[in-house]
C-alpha cells in the first residue's frame, strides 16, 4: 500500500507542469480578445457530433470553430496496408474563441455534454502556441492529420510528401513496420506526436 501511494507521488511530481489532457501542452491565459484553441472535454464516441451540434447552438462570436483532431493510421489486415482516420483524442475535441469565459457559460446552458477542460485545476487554460501552430500547419482543411512518405537514403530520413515534409529535424523515432514515427514539438522533450509515416524506401 505504502509503495502503491510513493507510485502515484512520483507520478505527480514528474508529471509536467502545464498539461492538458493527452499530455497536450498548455499556454498561458491570454487576454479576452484573442483567439486561441482550448480543449474540450467530451463523451467518448460521439466527438464529431457534439462539435456539429455546438456549432449549431453557440453564437460563432463565442465559437468560431469546434473540432475533433482526428489522425490517419496505418492498419495491417490480411497481408494488405491501407489508411483508416482515428480521433487523436478520445473523448476531446477543440474550441476556437476568443472569450473563453463566455463560452463556458454558453456551454453550461446547454444539454450537450461538453465543458473546457483545464490544467493542474485552473480552468479555461488554451493550448500552447507552439502545439496550436504546429496542428493549422500540418492538418488539412477538414482537420485530418494525414499521413507521409518518406525515404531513407543512407541512413537519412527524406520526407517526400505529406505534413511532414521539411520537418525531418523533429522526427525522433520511425517505425517502419507500423508506418509510424515520433515527431518532438520542443517544450524540452515534454510533448512528442505520433504521426503516420510511411517509408517504402530504405538503402
Amino acid at each position: 500500500m505504502a509503495e502503491a501511494t510513493l507510485n502515484r507521488t512520483r507520478q505527480r511530481t514528474v508529471r509536467p507542469a502545464g498539461t492538458l489532457a493527452g499530455g497536450l501542452p498548455c499556454g498561458r491565459r491570454v487576454p479576452r480578445g484573442r483567439v486561441r484553441w482550448y480543449l474540450l472535454k467530451v463523451r467518448v464516441g460521439s466527438e464529431a457530433a457534439t462539435c456539429e451540434r455546438l456549432l449549431r447552438a453557440v453564437p460563432r462570436d463565442l465559437l468560431l470553430d469546434c473540432f475533433p483532431l482526428v489522425k490517419e493510421r496505418w492498419f495491417k489486415r490480411a497481408g494488405a496496408w491501407s489508411l483508416q482516420r482515428a480521433t487523436a483524442y478520445r473523448g476531446y475535441a477543440f474550441a476556437v474563441t476568443a472569450d473563453p469565459a463566455g463560452l463556458a457559460k454558453a456551454l453550461s446552458r446547454l444539454s450537450v455534454q461538453a465543458e473546457i477542460a483545464g490544467a493542474d485545476g485552473r480552468a479555461w487554460m488554451p493550448l500552447a502556441p507552439d502545439a496550436q501552430e504546429w496542428f493549422e500547419r500540418c492538418m488539412d482543411a477538414d482537420h485530418v492529420l494525414r499521413s507521409s512518405t518518406a525515404v531513407i537514403v543512407d541512413g537519412v530520413l527524406h520526407v517526400k510528401e505529406g505534413p511532414l515534409m521539411g520537418q525531418e529535424d523533429r522526427i525522433s523515432k520511425v517505425d517502419r513496420h507500423r508506418r509510424r514515427c515520433e515527431v518532438s514539438l520542443g517544450w524540452d522533450g515534454a510533448f512528442t506526436e505520433q504521426m503516420p509515416l510511411d517509408v517504402p524506401f530504405k538503402s
